[in-house]
C-alpha cells in the first residue's frame, strides 16, 4: 500500500477489499486514495477477482473467422486433408542423361572450338509476385475434381520472360535484342 495512508487506513482499506466492498465506496471514505491505486490493491489483496482492462470487449462476430479456422473445422467434418499439388522435377533422370553423354562426346574440344559455341538459357518471372503453393482439398486420394485443377494459360501476360547467352567473348555481347514475342518458331 502507499506509504502516505496512515497503517490504520491500509489495513482498513485492505479488509474492506477482501469484503468486496465497491471501488467508489472506499474511495469516498479515502479521498485521497486514487482509483487507480485502489484496482491495483484490489488485484493484490482478493484472489480470483479479475481487474476489467477496460476498453471494447473482443468478441469478434461470426463473420470475421479467419479461412485457417474454416478450412481446420471442414477438414475435420468432412474428412477432408489439404494436399500440396506434385511438382515436376525441372531435369527428369532422361535429361541428366542425356546432357551427360552429351558433355562426355565434348569434352575433346579446344578452347578455340568451344568459343564457336553460344549457351543461352531463359527463365519466367510472374509480374504479380512470386511462385507461390497451391493446395487443394480432396477427400478421395488420387481424385481431382474439377473445381480443385488450377487452369494454366500460356500468354495471358502476367509474366515477363528474361533470356540471355554466353559466348566465348563474354555475356552475349555479340547478340542484337529484336522486340516481339516468343513463340514455337
Amino acid at each position: 500500500m502507499a506509504r502516505t495512508l496512515p497503517y490504520a487506513a491500509q489495513d482498513s482499506t485492505k479488509s474492506l477489499l477482501l469484503r468486496n466492498t465497491l471501488l467508489f465506496s472506499i474511495k469516498k471514505m479515502y479521498p485521497t486514495l486514487g482509483m487507480a491505486n485502489l484496482s491495483k490493491y484490489r488485484k493484490e489483496f482478493s484472489e480470483g477477482s479479475q481487474a476489467s482492462t477496460g476498453g471494447r470487449s473482443s468478441c469478434a462476430p461470426p463473420i470475421s473467422l479467419r479461412l485457417s479456422v474454416v478450412q481446420r473445422s471442414c477438414s475435420i467434418e468432412w474428412g477432408l486433408k489439404p494436399k500440396e499439388k506434385n511438382k515436376a522435377n525441372f531435369v527428369s533422370a532422361a535429361n541428366k542423361k542425356l546432357s551427360l553423354a552429351w558433355a562426355r562426346k565434348h569434352r575433346q574440344l579446344t578452347v578455340s572450338d568451344w568459343r564457336k559455341w553460344v549457351f543461352s538459357g531463359k527463365t519466367r518471372v510472374n509480374k504479380g509476385g512470386s511462385d507461390s503453393e497451391f493446395f487443394y482439398w480432396s477427400d478421395v486420394p488420387g481424385t481431382n475434381r474439377p473445381h480443385q485443377v488450377q487452369p494454366q494459360v500460356q500468354g495471358i501476360g502476367d509474366r515477363v520472360m528474361f533470356w540471355g547467352c554466353i559466348l566465348g567473348d563474354g555475356p552475349g555481347y555479340s547478340t542484337a535484342i529484336i522486340d516481339g514475342t516468343i513463340d514455337s518458331n
